[in-house]
């Protein structure tokens, strides 16, 4: 009767390690992978312009 108390221990262990990974992996996908809603509407925070006159850089004003 131990050992297939000890058997099925492993098995919970492992479903139990599984599911903690994969919560951890869906997290850092979620939390990294999206980009960040700062409520500007996706816009840049940097902008570069190149024409025949030069190049210019605009910033956002804070």
């Amino acid at each position: 009767m131990s050992e297939n108390a000890q058997s099925s221990n492993g098995a919970l262990y492992f479903i139990v390690g599984a599911l903690v990974v994969a919560v951890i992996g869906f997290g850092i996908w979620y939390f990294a992978g999206q980009p960040a809603s700062n409520g500007g509407g996706g816009d840049a925070d940097l902008s570069v312009s190149v024409s025949e006159d030069g190049m210019t850089v605009n910033t956002p004003d804070e």
